[in-house]
């Protein structure tokens, strides 16, 4: 799938001998939830307190430039790169094909100097028996477990009657699935827009809490049942979902307001528990995108597991700007992930965002990079 030109050899992932360690049951019954709601508040107390932090430092993000790499890639099936994140050495980006311009896969890339990505290997996502998934599939985002396994995201399917429901995904590195975690029922949808996730709107956002017993989801949107749908007028109220990988189940849910004509695409913790969210959104008046990463807290919110139709009572999460890309020119088109560099030496900390070129011509595959305080 290389030009043999633009990028080096591709080793076979397939050769790779990697032993899978699983974290929990090979599944998940759906919609599952702690068997004890009298439970969760003491349990949300302990996830916050232990994961999360709501540290008053300044953890503002400064722009260090962009590296288009759809300028220069000469093969069209590397696109859509919706979620990215460390792995080893190098990164790793999920597309969000859908089987269009490719079997489901990832690839594997190698930054040079931190600023230039290059593309060095294909890692196809299939079936535990290593056959190409044929059920319908829109992989999201990405992000590699302790134990070497990767966990993803699928945001499933909700368009006229055609209801295919969320879910997380374990795979091992080479690409095999090893087990599935459910949405929470109420999330799944019913292909007409009533109840669950909007089509295209699921849990776009993924990411590990520090130790990576719990990884926490974001939706895209709001559910059906929960309010008003973002739009170019209309604000919204995205679920925020914490898993418990050892159980396969969530543990807690938490509500996040966000501002119209925006999704939330990508979410982040560093090592001290910090959560930061990427949303962006297209303006059609002006035919360009805007984005925008904010540091969350969710010390202050309801835990609304369980609670199947939000009634605009909830306490919600709070968030503070990082960063603002219509600070800085061009602007950064449909940017979908998010992914830690290295450490530096003032303290700082480099951060990746990677944009969705949806197999478009007029777009691009484009890797901002950032220092953040």
């Amino acid at each position: 799938m290389f030009a043999p030109a633009r990028f080096r050899a591709v080793r076979s992932l397939a050769a790779a001998t990697i032993a899978a360690t699983l974290l929990g049951p090979v599944s998940a019954t759906a919609g599952a939830v702690p068997s004890s709601l009298s439970s969760l508040p003491a349990l949300s107390s302990d996830l916050l307190g232990q994961q999360l932090q709501t540290s008053e430092q300044d953890h503002r993000a400064e722009y260090l430039g962009r590296f288009d790499f759809g300028a220069q890639n000469t093969d069209p099936s590397i696109g859509g790169l919706s979620g990215i994140d460390q792995s080893g050495d190098g990164y790793i980006a999920i597309s969000d094909d859908k089987n269009e311009h490719g079997p489901i896969r990832a690839y594997r890339f190698q930054a040079d100097d931190e600023r230039e990505f290059e593309a060095t290997e294909t890692v196809p996502l299939t079936q535990s028996d290593g056959e190409d998934y044929t059920e319908y599939i829109d992989a999201e985002e990405i992000r590699k477990l302790p134990n070497g396994n990767l966990l993803w995201t699928t945001e499933g399917k909700a368009k006229d009657g055609d209801a295919v429901p969320p879910q997380l995904i374990e795979s091992t590195a080479d690409g095999h699935e090893v087990r599935r975690i459910d949405v929470p029922s109420y999330h799944q949808p019913d292909g007409h827009e009533h109840t669950g996730v909007y089509d295209n709107n699921g849990p776009e956002a993924m990411t590990l809490l520090p130790g990576g017993q719990y990884a926490l989801t974001v939706n895209e949107n709001a559910l059906a049942q929960d309010g008003s749908k973002n739009s170019d007028t209309e604000p919204s109220l995205n679920r925020v979902t914490i898993y418990d990988l050892e159980k396969g189940q969530p543990a807690a849910e938490y509500v996040l307001p966000v501002e119209a004509q925006r999704g939330v695409t990508s979410a982040l913790t560093d090592e001290d528990g910090n959560l930061y969210i990427l949303q962006r959104g297209y303006l059609k008046d002006i035919g360009e995108n805007r984005a925008e990463i904010y540091k969350v807290d969710l010390s202050g919110a309801d835990d609304v597991l369980g609670k199947e139709s939000l009634d605009g009572t909830e306490a919600t999460a709070q968030k503070d700007l990082v960063f603002d890309f219509a600070t800085v020119e061009p602007h950064p088109d449909n940017v979908e992930g998010m992914a830690w560099g290295p450490h530096n030496e003032d303290g700082s900390r480099t951060l990746f965002v990677v944009s969705d070129d949806n197999f478009n011509d007029s777009q691009s595959t484009l890797f901002h990079t950032l220092k953040l305080n």
